[in-house]
Formats: structure tokens, C-alpha cells, sequence
């Protein structure tokens, strides 16, 4: 066993490791001697002599064990070594998500190494880091890359005691990890040594960069659970589902809160529970407050301050680990219960949803009939706040919607600044009205089409009111069009603007709105006459934007000459044409009727165009705007992380003093800022000026550190 005074030569706080030898073919004691800890997860063997994957904490031994053994990924303080993307055949299919996962890290300038895990199928992509990384960065690039990736168990790359089978170690049903990428062992050695592996920690910014530059917005479905009423709880505010808690619960959920459950299905209980508490609005400190009855711990939430242990005993948990593990489970569960099916049940929910997609529908329509609106140079902007808007709208169930502009800009493809004035824009033209504003964002409220919009006259002109299907029954159909033209628009290739020497342009929004209407059209071809009614743009504005498109090989021109219908003889089109009296129609130097020919003439010199949606990041790549987005997001993150960072310190200047210590109360290892998603930081002193000032210019930089240079 190795002693502090024997261990590996390294610092696990610093991250100081040393170079490995040449030729080193033991991966499994480069593991050991590069362990981040002085211990290791081994597991044990039940009554009848195998392996029942129950892992317990020995210390760290000159030599890997026989059985099968895990390495942590971090050290004491939560600062990762290595990155072990899991993924798992339980899930899926893993070929697709490796292939995906390899692309990011190549994208982001990372080596890897890949290992077969063991199990049938399943694999192990090792990514080591030349320093220590913070654990929020990591859980950020885990929770970004399992929203894409379906097999990855994210869950180790999120908790303090996350650790993996090292390349080499045995698996409990046979087999061991095996190397497949690189094939060299020493190749791999130095993949996975720090001070060899070329990982600076930027990459791995730049890297959640790539997976999630834009977040994801959340798919909140509110569900009616039991309508028998039992017992009731005091409510108390945190984080929970969109809506009202309701503290009543039904007998169902009060028997698996206080019975014990089976010792087989101590987790199945508790996610079970966990969910049925989410549905009901339920927000964690509420939960947090059961957990201080032995009662409950007894019962459906034992899985929270427990571990297993030989046979049916359990092992209690220390405070933080129960801590820790409480939240990454309701998160989970919070999680789950967002995407669950809307009942047939919940009327209320589906009558008030109706009422939104009839809203969404017609508004859509009012946008439809007036494309002349959109042509302006404002008005690709403002279509495409007006439809984030709607799609939000039909995602929450709510035409008031509280939004800020950077999010808006992150998702459409567009400027704050110019996010905003379209917000006003739609505002002045009775798109939008100003809701109440209740939080940091400014409210909205989707406004229905009346006598006094200016879209109300070419709506009932064109016709293109009609009666909606009952409860709502638009809204996969009308999600599917506003995600297709979003994403569409939101392509590098459209930022607007000329090149420069510090500025990259591409098309331009308003040839985005030309090539939007070939996405949504993907099933046949549409011509140059189709295009300019839907867009509301001239043929020869028109003819320019796919010109360029077609350069690029992002449009392409399909002439329709192969088969035609005869109007004469209504022949359908690979049938010949026949007389009047049914005899196949035979004349010399023709087979056809002159109505058909004359259709064939005319639809040969007509163009139609069709889209090539593969080739949007090569065309940007060529036009030097790939990236635009990114950098974007970059810039948004710092203006939002400063910006909430001089709001916790301007509440600490106003909350008394007396009593507390006002220096520095932070760890040395954690006194460099840190972006994270989370709802509170610990307070970080904000930095001053010589006269005692704010100096935003000295936070700035120093959060900027913190992200990958565009």
C-alpha cells in the first residue's frame, strides 16, 4: 500500500504530474501511479463467490487488483484529472454517439483515447487535461453532451466519487477494457499523461462550446396526477417545474413516502417518488424538509442518505455525499417529469393549450399573408423574433413569455442590440404587447389579430382563417415548421455583414429567408415565381440570393423535363398518349399531343431549386463566417456571468456587517472565477480600483481567462 510519504511523485492539487517513460505498455500502472487520490473503488464478491457490482474505497495498491477495480476521475477537492465519456449499450446504439463525440473533440483541438469497456458494445473515450479542471466545467460539457447523446451515463462526470475501470481492468461478467484507439500502448501512455497530452483547458471550453453553444430551452409539460387527497406539506420556494406546488397528495405517493421499500427496488421507489413530487410543483427545499423525518428517511426516500452494503444492509451516507447525491437525483427527476406525455386527463391544461396553438396558427398566418413586411431591412429580424416568440409560446403552454435579448439573439442567429429594437418593433406594430414585468427579462405577450393590425385586412382577404382541430391538435405540426426555420436562420452562413479585416460576412438574413422557404419545402422543388410570392422579395432580388447560394452548393438548380401529365388526353405523367378512340397515339415524328409538348417546353426553361442543408458549414467555412455564433455565445457569457458577478456584489455591500467577517472566505484553489449555470456562487470579491471603485475592466479579464479565445 502506498503511504503519503511513498506515493506517486505529484501534486493532486497542482496537477504537476510527471512525463512517463518512453515504452510503457502496463496502462493499468500508469493509471495507479497518475491516480488523482491515494485510493481506488474495488468491488466485492457476494456469498456465492461473484462479483455483485457494489464498489467500496481501498487504499491505492503498488500493483492492480485481480478483480474488477475503478480509478477516480478527480481529486478530494473536485478537480478532474481525466474526462471518461461512458458510453453504454443499454441505451442505444453507441456507434452514432462515438462518431458524434469524436467529431466534437477533434473540432475542439482534444486527443483522445478509446477503449473498449467490456461489456458487449460499449465504450470508453479517455480525455486527459494538462491541468486540473474545475467540476463545474466538466458537469457543464457532461450535462451539454448527454442532451446529445443518448448512451452517455453522465452521472460519474457529475459526482464527487465518479470513477471508471481503467484501460486493462477486469469486467464482472468476463472480458477486460481493451485498447482500440490508439493501437500503441505508449501512444496511448502519453494521450493520457498530463504533462504529454496537449489538453489546455481552454480546449476544453472551447469544446462545451461546440456541443451547447446555444442552451437548450426547457421542455416544461405540466401533468394532473391522483385527484384522492390525503395529506398536506408546507411550500417553500426553489428551483421546480413551471407552475403552482401542489401540496395535497394522493394516497398513492403518501404510501411510497412512508412505507420501506422492497430491498431490490430501493431506487426504483425513490425516482418514482421523486417524479410524482416534481409533477406537483414541488421545488427541492420542499423535498429537502422531508428528508429531516426519520419517517420519510426510513421509507420511499432511503435511497437518499444511503448506499448498499453486504446483502440487505444499507450504509448510511456522510451529509455531504447525501447532499450531493439528493440533488444530482431531484435534477434528475425534475428532468424526466418535463417530458412526459401531456394525459388525456388534464383538460385544463390541453383547453388552455388549444387556446395557444389557435393564437400561434393565426399569427403565423397574419405572417404568411404580408411577406412584403419581412423584405424591409429590419425584417428578417423581426420574423424571426416573431416566431422564437411563437415557439416558445407553444413549448410553455403561455402566451407570456419573459425573454432577454441575448438569449433571443443566441437562438435566432442575431445581434442583441438588434434583438432588441425588433422586440420594439413588433411591440409598435401590435405583434407584441408589454406584459407586467415580474423577473430580470422583459415580458411579452403574444397579441391575437384584430380589426386595428395591420395584418387584419390581407388575413381575411387571402382567406386564411379557418377553423382549428379541437384541443390543440396543430401544435406537432406548427413546432416542426417554427424549429425547421429557426435552425435555418440561425446558420453562420446568413450573419449579415461584409467582410473585413475584423468582421467575417456571410449572405445576409435576407437571403436566410430565401433558403428557409427551400427547407420547409424539401419534398419537391420550387420555382423562381414561388419563391418571390412566399417571400415577398423581386425575381431579380431573389435570383441573386440563390446565385450566390448556388456557388456556395447550398442551393441547387433541378429543371423538372423528365415526365409530364397531358392535358389533352389527361395522361399521367410515363404513360404514352392515346387518341380519342383509346388506340396509343402514333404520328409521325411525335408520340404526344402538342398541348403536351408545349407543357414540356415550358416547364424545361422554367429553373426550380432545391436545398442542400449538408453543406451550410463548409459554405461558411469558405466565406471565413464559421464560427459566428460561438463567438457570439462566448461574448454573451461573459456580459452575463460580469453582470450577475456585480449584482452579488452590490447585495453584499447593502447586507449588514455587523457580526460577520468581511475578508476573503474562499479556499486559495478557489479564488479564480468560475462559470457555471448554477442559481448562487460563493461570494468572490469583486475587483477594485485604487480609490476602492469597481474595476469592470479587471473582471472582465479575468473572466475572459476563463473562456477559449474565439
Amino acid at each position: 500500500m502506498h503511504s503519503p510519504s511513498s506515493a506517486p511523485n505529484h501534486n493532486p492539487h497542482t496537477g504537476v504530474i510527471p512525463a512517463p517513460r518512453a515504452a510503457r505498455a502496463d496502462l493499468q500502472e500508469l493509471f495507479l501511479q497518475l491516480s488523482p487520490r491515494l485510493s481506488v473503488r474495488v468491488d466485492t464478491k457476494n456469498s456465492s463467490g461473484q462479483w455483485q457490482h457494489k464498489y467500496i474505497e481501498r487504499s491505492l495498491p503498488d500493483r492492480a487488483p485481480r478483480g474488477p477495480y475503478a480509478v477516480y476521475l478527480s481529486s478530494f477537492f473536485r478537480a478532474f484529472r481525466w474526462i471518461c465519456f461512458d458510453l453504454d449499450t443499454k441505451r442505444g446504439d453507441v456507434g452514432p454517439d462515438l462518431a458524434t463525440l469524436l467529431r466534437w473533440l477533434e473540432e475542439a483541438g482534444l486527443t483522445y483515447v478509446v477503449a473498449a469497456s467490456g461489456s458487449a458494445g460499449g465504450r470508453h473515450v479517455w480525455v486527459a487535461a494538462e491541468t486540473l479542471l474545475d467540476d463545474q466545467l466538466v458537469k457543464a460539457i457532461a450535462v451539454a453532451a448527454a442532451k446529445r447523446l443518448p448512451t452517455l451515463d453522465y452521472g460519474l462526470l457529475k459526482s464527487r466519487t465518479g470513477a471508471v475501470r481503467p484501460i486493462g481492468a477486469p469486467h464482472r461478467n468476463g472480458g477486460r477494457s481493451e485498447l482500440m484507439s490508439p493501437s500503441s500502448p505508449g501512444r496511448a501512455a502519453e494521450l493520457l499523461t498530463p504533462a504529454t497530452c496537449r489538453n489546455p483547458s481552454d480546449a476544453f471550453v472551447r469544446l462545451l462550446l461546440i456541443i451547447d453553444a446555444v442552451p437548450a430551452a426547457e421542455d416544461v409539460r405540466p401533468k394532473l396526477v391522483g385527484r384522492d387527497e390525503f395529506g398536506e406539506v408546507i411550500d417553500d420556494d426553489g428551483p421546480r417545474l413551471a407552475g403552482t406546488p401542489r401540496t395535497v397528495l394522493d394516497r398513492e405517493t403518501v404510501a411510497l413516502l412512508t412505507r420501506r421499500p422492497p430491498a431490490d427496488r430501493v431506487s426504483e421507489v425513490c425516482a418514482s417518488l421523486l417524479t410524482k413530487l416534481a409533477l406537483r410543483r414541488w421545488s427541492r427545499p420542499m423535498v429537502a424538509r422531508l428528508l429531516e423525518d426519520r419517517q420519510y428517511r426510513q421509507g420511499g426516500l432511503l435511497h437518499l442518505w444511503t448506499s448498499p452494503g453486504m446483502g440487505p444492509l444499507r450504509v448510511a451516507l456522510d451529509q455531504s455525499d447525501a447532499k450531493e447525491k439528493f440533488e444530482g437525483q431531484w435534477e434528475r427527476c425534475v428532468a424526466y417529469a418535463a417530458k412526459l406525455p401531456i394525459p388525456q386527463e388534464a383538460l385544463a391544461w390541453t383547453a388552455d393549450l388549444a387556446d395557444v396553438v389557435a393564437l400561434v396558427a393565426l399569427l403565423q398566418q397574419a405572417a404568411d399573408a404580408c411577406p412584403e413586411r419581412w423584405t424591409i431591412d429590419s425584417g428578417p429580424a423581426d420574423r424571426a423574433a416573431l416566431d422564437l416568440f411563437c415557439l416558445l409560446a407553444l413549448r410553455s403552454g403561455s402566451t407570456r413569455l419573459s425573454l432577454d435579448a441575448r438569449r433571443a439573439a443566441l437562438a435566432v442567429g442575431y445581434g442583441r442590440s438588434t434583438m432588441s429594437r425588433a422586440f420594439k418593433r413588433l411591440s409598435l406594430d401590435n405583434w407584441l404587447g408589454q406584459a407586467e414585468d415580474t423577473g430580470p427579462a422583459n415580458t411579452y405577450e403574444l397579441l391575437p389579430v384584430t380589426a386595428s393590425h395591420p395584418a387584419f385586412t390581407l388575413v381575411a382577404q387571402g382567406g386564411t382563417q379557418r377553423n382549428l382541430p379541437p384541443l390543440g391538435e396543430d401544435r406537432p405540426t406548427l413546432l416542426s415548421l417554427l424549429e425547421t426555420r429557426i435552425a435555418a436562420g440561425q446558420a453562420d452562413l446568413f450573419s449579415y455583414g461584409r467582410a473585413t479585416e475584423n468582421h467575417s460576412g456571410g449572405l445576409g438574413h435576407h437571403a436566410g429567408r430565401v433558403y428557409q422557404q427551400l427547407v420547409l419545402h424539401t419534398d419537391r422543388a420550387l420555382s423562381l415565381a414561388e419563391l418571390c410570392q412566399r417571400t415577398g422579395y423581386g425575381a431579380r432580388t431573389v435570383a441573386k440570393h440563390l446565385g450566390r447560394m448556388r456557388d456556395l452548393m447550398v442551393a441547387t438548380r433541378a429543371v423538372m423535363t423528365v415526365h409530364h401529365e397531358c392535358p389533352t388526353c389527361e395522361a399521367v405523367p410515363g404513360e404514352r398518349c392515346r387518341t380519342a378512340a383509346g388506340a396509343v397515339f402514333r404520328r409521325r415524328g411525335a408520340d404526344q399531343h402538342a398541348t403536351r409538348q408545349t407543357l414540356a417546353a415550358e416547364r424545361s426553361s422554367t429553373p426550380y431549386y432545391r436545398a442542400r442543408p449538408g453543406s451550410l458549414i463548409a459554405a461558411a467555412k469558405v466565406l471565413g463566417c464559421f464560427g459566428v455564433t460561438a463567438s457570439r455565445a462566448r461574448r454573451y457569457a461573459v456580459e452575463i456571468e460580469l453582470y450577475r458577478w456585480w449584482q452579488q456584489e452590490e447585495e453584499w455591500m447593502r447586507a449588514p456587517k455587523a457580526g460577520i467577517r468581511t475578508g476573503v472566505q474562499t479556499h486559495q484553489e478557489q479564488t479564480a472565477l468560475v462559470l457555471t449555470t448554477l442559481v448562487r456562487q460563493p461570494r468572490r470579491r469583486y475587483p477594485r480600483t485604487a480609490d476602492n471603485r469597481g474595476d469592470h475592466a479587471a473582471a472582465r479579464a479575468r473572466v475572459e481567462r476563463r473562456i477559449a479565445t474565439a
